[in-house]
């Protein structure tokens, strides 16, 4: 039904940490939509935005005037996300601050000129998720709630004075407007009168549609000044009163070939963005927001059920709170749903970004990530994990995963970096010459691989992704587990010998990477090896006539003596066995247990070694300790640093990845307290991560160095393994 009665505030966790822009304008605050691709990046320090209808590294920035202009007085206050022009009264508003919720990005300040004016605005995605769900065909109402390309804006304005306020919301900027002049009224089904605002397809780096709506009853068109084209509201607000009210901001590009999947039929392969699958024009995508804003499927309704998931935790620390909903958004910016062609079926592909380095769906980044997708969206991890399968490869000693599943490819199909190309599903880009280090990673890919679908198939049942097609998925697993036997130390069972032993930790050229000639014996690669052969026990047991879950056994048990005699030997587990490789090998490291993240949630960590398990317990605190740095503040992955020859200037530096390190802290915690580990329980391991992130313009960067500069990571969605600080048995 029509109405001009608007929706209160959306409730905010009133532990979220809140950013000021005094001490924090460097860094930025994302909002993206999920899968569906657009942004409004806000950058406070260059005082303009990143917006574009195919996201992150696909769009450019413009100045953005967000603020209010009381009626009478030369001023409009405006926040920091446009340049001020101080000729037109354009003035910043004070105690400007923004916090961050799962779903909303809340921003406020205050007005200079005596009133006490206080404005909220609020730039809200409509996501919860579909946990449970496997194929969108069984969610796709909710799957659409989630990928409309709209975030809605919520405008808050507080009148605490004793005279009624009076004025001029506005929200425009400087992008071109088309020669009509972009301000189109209509009325949705639903009854609702509403202009559209549309910005000028060549203000869109891939010539998409940028666009502005809201209700007629309040919104008007402000086209006036070029600086500042958008919507208006005109407020009257009385004596200690507030009023709230609702508009749109979002994108609509329905062009072919912004995304590309080469295991598709030749001449079938360019895809759309998803919601051009799923309405058809602009209009149609504002109506759908409009009319199911507070009715309907109440999109305000699912931004405050995510909200709540905060508001209703109590364990969680307020570093904690803000690398979550920070994560997420990186994450968000980073994933793709893009809609197939009705000549290659039809359907859906989803991947995610290596954030700055581009690479689509690298198995190592979704071992994190993946836990908030299996729980929160498994269709989306359903469809990424089935373009792992088919792209799955071989060589001398068998089968193995790749490390990606393609990225940006360039008019030369030549692999580029992210925004240099269409983004393509293909064979791996982590390769020259793309990348002149680049090295497949085999047997931690087929480990994880196995961990993940695992965890994917206890979570929703669905072990169809195993028995498709005469049981495909399960002999690829099955082949996958081979190789790791194949490239096994025959006392250990641990890669060895520097047969297929590279490792994600790729930063430096130290024991952790594990890629050099001789290299092996690993063990944190030795845990997980042997996690994801009792892992793939688990999966064989699932599907009628796969024998081979005895073997895999045996071959675990092999791994888990081996490290236990490693720790009776030398009264801890070190890096590596000591080999002359790298000279920091019998240091210590917080990753060892790595392996037991999915296997514990399985609850299949009781299958192994249990002395194992208590060797781990009882050496991490002395592992955390010994990794702790204090200058710059950081936990290291290794505690002895690596020289020599393969070294940047003889010195390998030590390094913090956050996800990696938060990571361990979340196992400490869900296993080491189980096996004696008292000081495992609920181990503050984000503030690290917390505070280099406030001090670095782009999104969640993962990393830094012990001579404190920062890891070249960053719109990195590895850092959504902080979903798992939600878990239940945290």
């Amino acid at each position: 039904m029509p109405g001009t009665t608007m929706p209160g505030k959306v409730q905010l966790d009133s532990h979220l940490p809140e950013v000021t822009y005094d001490a924090n304008s460097n860094t930025n605050n994302v909002n993206a939509k999920f899968g569906s691709r657009f942004d409004f990046v806000i950058s406070p320090g260059r005082n303009s935005v990143q917006s574009g209808t195919d996201g992150v590294y696909h769009d450019n920035a413009a100045s953005y005037i967000v603020g209010f202009a009381p009626t009478g007085e030369n001023h409009t206050f405006i926040f920091h996300m446009g340049t001020a022009h101080t000729t037109l009264g354009d003035t910043y508003l004070l105690n400007e601050r923004w916090s961050l919720g799962l779903d909303t990005s809340r921003w406020e300040g205050d007005s200079s000129d005596g009133s006490g004016m206080h404005l909220t605005v609020d730039f809200i995605d409509t996501f919860l998720g579909e946990p449970g769900c496997t194929f969108v065909v069984n969610c796709a109402s909710s799957v659409r709630d989630d990928t409309v390309p709209v975030l809605l804006v919520g405008v808050s304005l507080q009148n605490p004075g004793t005279r009624t306020q009076m004025g001029k919301f506005l929200f425009g900027s400087n992008r071109s407007l088309p020669a009509n002049n972009g301000c189109v009224g209509h009325t949705t089904p639903g009854g609702t009168a509403v202009n559209v605002l549309s910005y000028d397809t060549s203000s869109d780096l891939t010539n998409g549609t940028l666009f502005f709506a809201g209700n007629q009853s309040q919104w008007h068109c402000n086209t006036d000044m070029a600086d500042r084209a958008g919507l208006a509201w005109n407020y009257s607000i009385g004596a200690s009163q507030s009023q709230t009210s609702y508009m749109l901001i979002g994108g609509w590009n329905a062009s072919q070939g912004l995304f590309a999947n080469t295991q598709l039929p030749a001449g079938c392969q360019n895809e759309v963005l998803f919601p051009a699958q799923e309405w058809s024009s602009e209009n149609e995508v504002v109506d759908f927001a409009i009319d199911n804003l507070s009715a309907r499927d109440n999109l305000l309704a699912r931004a405050q059920s995510m909200e709540n998931m905060l508001i209703n935790n109590t364990v969680l620390t307020s570093s904690q709170r803000w690398v979550i909903a920070d994560s997420l958004r990186t994450y968000k910016s980073s994933s793709w749903l893009a809609g197939r062609s009705s000549c290659a079926g039809g359907g859906y592909d989803a991947a995610v970004y290596e954030g700055a380095f581009g690479f689509l769906t690298t198995v190592d980044v979704m071992h994190e990530y993946g836990y908030f997708e299996i729980n929160r969206v498994p269709w989306f991890f359903r469809s990424a994990i089935a373009t792992v399968f088919k792209n799955a490869t071989s060589n001398k000693f068998g089968t193995y995963f790749q490390h990606d599943q393609g990225g940006d490819v360039n008019i030369y199909g030549f692999c580029t970096i992210p925004g240099r190309g269409i983004p393509t599903i293909r064979a791996t880009c982590y390769a020259p010459p793309r990348f002149s280090f680049g090295a497949p990673m085999p047997t931690e890919e087929d480990s994880n691989v196995a961990l993940l679908t695992a965890y994917y198939i206890s979570i929703t049942g669905d072990t169809s992704l195993l028995t498709d097609d005469n049981n495909r998925n399960m002999n690829l697993i099955d082949a996958g587990m081979r190789h790791n036997q194949k490239v096994g130390d025959p006392v250990t069972g641990i890669a060895y010998r520097y047969q297929d032993t590279n490792t994600t930790f790729d930063d430096q050229n130290d024991c952790l990477h594990n890629d050099l000639a001789n290299a092996g014996n690993l063990y944190y690669q030795g845990v997980k090896e042997a996690s994801a052969y009792r892992a793939t026990v688990y999966l064989d047991g699932l599907v009628p006539g796969d024998n081979n879950g005895d073997t895999w056994k045996y071959e675990a048990s092999k791994i888990e003596n081996a490290i236990v005699q490693e720790y009776n030997a030398n009264g801890f587990i070190p890096v590596a066995r000591n080999n002359s490789t790298y000279n920091n090998c019998n240091g210590r490291t917080v990753v060892l247990g790595e392996g037991l993240f999915y296997l514990h949630l399985i609850g299949l960590d009781n299958t192994m070694n249990q002395t194992l398990l208590q060797d781990l317990a009882e050496q991490y605190p002395d592992d955390f300790y010994a990794n702790q740095i204090y200058s710059p503040k950081m936990i290291s992955l290794v505690s002895a640093r690596a020289t020599g020859v393969n070294c940047i200037s003889y010195i390998c530096q030590r390094y913090e990845w956050f996800s990696k390190v938060m990571l361990s802290g979340i196992i400490a915690d869900l296993v080491y307290t189980t096996h004696g580990c008292i000081m495992c329980s609920r181990m503050e391991v984000t503030e690290a991560a917390y505070g280099h992130n406030l001090a670095i313009e782009q999104n969640f960067g993962d990393g830094i160095r012990d001579h404190g500069s920062d890891w070249i990571g960053h719109y990195y969605p590895r850092g959504m393994i902080s979903w798992a600080f939600m878990d239940a048995g945290y």
